[in-house]
């Protein structure tokens, strides 16, 4: 399976390690008996700093937000199955879990089904929050975005250094119906969008069928805006979504976070960071972009298989960057196009535009593996932050454009992961035998 090679736990050269199980809880743990909502609530109002709560297997229906208060806090999976632990909001719920302290965990859990929010980030006033780690979810249908977090009111404490992590994020058919639509003019949903944070890392994720059929465009699988810094977005699986990954949005917005140690001329909506060795693989007629950076300084965009199959029929650009304020380096990337809009200044090389299916093992099946005889295969600058491909292969000497390196004869390729031709859900057939690893721990 294509996922499972992402997600298998293993050590990565130059970043920080692939998906891990959590370790035991260091000291006494709380333990939530099957089904008890109640009870969750209380012990999570009641969490004193450091500690952990462990949820048996079973469904907590929820009618309010779990409030995250103390530092240190850890809600997790008492088996380490995220599919076996639900916490379902039943559009009652506006959000289902809100972080208002550093150190959090959330691990190996379904989170579904609430009216805005599956998990928010908000500071408390004039007091920033970080170091959060989000890992091992399943996060299914949300009315607006999945994982949002924003500054304070009065944006003087923002959330930094967190890490979304080896998670799943569907919007399905049904969850579709209750997206919010701001008075019928957007559809207002999308998986990570975030304000004015500094050094989140989002990896080893996948998103899928983030799109609404009524003719709006969601927002990103990922988003990093109002003067956001130092993102590394790296080997995530992202389908079907109607926009992929976005650093930055539009040509001003209010700033929320000024930067003193850095000389911005003009506006900028996102500072530095990567996005790198990810694939974004559309063919639904809602897909419009994959990668679009818009008036962000400093970013690199490396490595990354950007796709739109025959039915991506309003497809706009693979790679887009937009605005005078756009400053980006562009490498080893395979896809269809790249746009460039309103100036930018844009270092692009050995990047290979008209990517097409021959150039890919079974691009339908989501195996972006490349086909021997790809024009991709060897062809690409050597670059010291390129990262590991999506299987954790280094990069060699003569490196491949996009997020696979090619393989040797012999070597293992993960078997796929199937579709339904069409309509952005995920097959039924293997749906089990497909889930993350990271959603059982051994």
């Amino acid at each position: 399976m294509l996922v499972a090679a992402v997600l298998r736990p293993a050590p990565a050269q130059g970043q920080t390690s692939r998906c891990q199980t959590l370790p035991p809880p260091a000291g006494g743990a709380i333990t939530i008996a099957a089904d008890d909502a109640q009870a969750l609530t209380e012990a999570v109002q009641r969490a004193t700093p450091g500690s952990t709560i462990l949820l048996a297997d079973g469904t907590y229906r929820m009618r309010w937000a779990l409030i995250v208060r103390a530092p240190g806090v850890t809600i997790r999976s008492a088996s380490g199955n995220a599919r076996a632990v639900v916490i379902d909001g039943a559009y009652q719920a506006n959000e289902l879990i809100a972080i208002e302290a550093s150190g959090a965990t959330v691990a190996n859990l379904t989170l579904t089904r609430g009216v805005d929010h599956l998990v928010h980030l908000v500071p408390p006033p004039r007091s920033s929050i970080r170091d959060i780690r989000l890992s091992g979810l399943r996060l299914i249908d949300a009315g607006e975005q999945f994982i949002k977090a924003n500054p304070d009111a009065g944006r003087t404490a923002f959330v930094d250094d967190t890490t979304v992590e080896c998670s799943e994020f569907e919007l399905t058919e049904e969850g579709r119906g209750h997206v919010e639509s701001l008075g019928g003019t957007s559809c207002y949903t999308g998986g990570v969008d975030v304000h004015a944070s500094r050094g989140w890392a989002v990896r080893f994720n996948r998103f899928e069928g983030l799109f609404c059929r009524t003719g709006f465009l969601s927002e990103h699988a990922v988003h990093f805006w109002q003067n956001a810094r130092d993102t590394v977005v790296e080997n995530n699986l992202i389908v079907n979504c109607a926009r992929g990954i976005g650093f930055g949005l539009g040509s001003a917005n209010p700033i929320a976070r000024r930067w003193d140690d850095v000389d911005v001329a003009g506006y900028v909506d996102h500072l530095g960071g990567v996005i790198r060795n990810n694939v974004i693989y559309a063919n639904v007629p809602e897909y419009d972009t994959g990668i679009g950076l818009e008036q962000a300084r400093d970013v690199r965009v490396l490595q990354n298989t950007v796709f739109a199959g025959p039915g991506a029929t309003k497809a706009f650009s693979s790679i887009d960057l937009r605005f005078a304020n756009t400053r980006a380096a562009v490498h080893n990337n395979l896809v269809n196009n790249i746009t460039l809009r309103s100036n930018p200044t844009v270092t692009a090389t050995h990047n290979l535009e008209a990517a097409s299916a021959a150039d890919f093992v079974d691009a339908g099946r989501l195996d972006f593996h490349l086909r021997a005889g790809s024009k991709a295969i060897d062809a690409g600058l050597v670059l010291d932050d390129a990262g590991e491909d999506l299987d954790g292969t280094p990069r060699g000497p003569r490196p491949d454009i996009g997020a696979y390196e090619k393989k040797a004869a012999g070597e293992f390729h993960p078997p796929p992961f199937e579709v339904e031709p069409g309509t952005g859900n995920p097959g039924t057939r293997n749906r089990e035998a497909l889930s993350f690893l990271s959603f059982r721990n051994p």
